[in-house]
């Protein structure tokens, strides 16, 4: 019986077809000879058929990550290029090269999650591996049955056959093994990452949250008109200018105009005031800092 290419797992053979008939002994020798073989040939056949399933993966994925990673490195050279040739002056090649080593360290994550890379190299190996065994047991087979054919050596071969099956599972088993240890390794590693980044992540939210509200905190104006005492009537008004729109005030036997919970920002400040009789005036732009007090000083243009 050929092996199915269509099996997607390595069957062992039905036990009842492992029987020996005393009349025939040759014959049953045979059949178990060539029942150990398929054993044997079955591995061999789909660990070389299924590697291709990590082969392509495997250089697709290392092709793909060679190319973007020398792409991240010419990028910027070629942008330059562009800029002394008359191009954009502008533009900015650093998101382009840092996407390309995103991509290529995502892709050759995702190469060492599902063990494409090494689970070609493990297919391979065991696959070269079984038919050494193979070659081996055939060899044997041959010495053995180039003796005479006595109790003792038909033991033997019955024996060889059965080491040889063993062999053959247990390189199976031990390659299953070394796959499931890699799996679970990756995956543990996969969450201890995944974990680091969202811990990141939310780290990185809550000091942005944070510096936002530090930076929407109101802050406060105290300005000092030096010479207020002048003006007529000790009195002068106050025109605060800024992204809330426009306010106005007035200010009597003081020299002191203060306004709280004022939203961060530039403001223009306008002082004006009557002088004998004229209007004066002068005006400053304020620098409101979040949670600070603006203490700008003016003087009106009296002489």
């Amino acid at each position: 019986m050929a092996p199915n290419s269509k099996i997607r797992n390595i069957l062992p053979e039905e036990p009842d077809r492992i029987d020996w008939d005393a009349e025939d002994p040759a014959e049953s020798l045979q059949r178990i000879r060539h029942i150990a073989e398929l054993e044997g040939q079955k591995a061999i056949d789909w660990y070389w058929r299924e590697k291709r399933w990590k082969r392509i993966p495997s250089q697709w994925i290392q092709f793909s990550a060679l190319v973007l990673t020398a792409a991240a490195g010419l990028v910027p050279i070629m942008f330059q290029i562009v800029k002394n040739a008359g191009g954009p002056a502008n533009f900015d090649s650093g998101p382009f090269a840092s996407l390309f080593v995103g991509i290529a360290a995502a892709l050759l994550g995702l190469d060492k999650a599902f063990g494409y890379s090494s689970g070609w190299t493990r297919y391979v190996l065991t696959a070269t591996s079984l038919t050494t065994l193979l070659h081996e047991f055939r060899m044997d087979w041959v010495l053995l049955s180039a003796a005479s054919e006595t109790p003792t050596t038909t033991a033997a071969m019955i024996q060889r056959a059965k080491e040889f099956v063993s062999e053959v599972q247990g390189m199976v088993a031990q390659e299953t093994k070394d796959w499931a240890t890699e799996f679970q390794s990756n995956m543990a590693q996969m969450e201890k990452d995944l974990k680091a980044q969202l811990d990141s992540l939310k780290a990185q939210v809550e000091k942005e949250a944070k510096e936002k509200q530090a930076a929407a905190k109101p802050g406060a104006i105290e300005t000092a008109v030096t010479n207020a005492d002048k003006t007529d009537n000790f009195t002068f008004d106050i025109t605060l200018e800024g992204q809330l729109g426009k306010s106005a005030d007035s200010v009597s036997n003081g020299n002191v105009w203060a306004q709280i919970n004022v939203a961060p920002g530039q403001y223009k400040l306008s002082v004006t005031a009557k002088y004998k009789g004229s209007t004066v005036s002068v005006s400053t732009v304020i620098d409101v800092k979040p949670g600070e007090i603006a203490k700008p000083s003016v003087t009106l243009p009296i002489t």
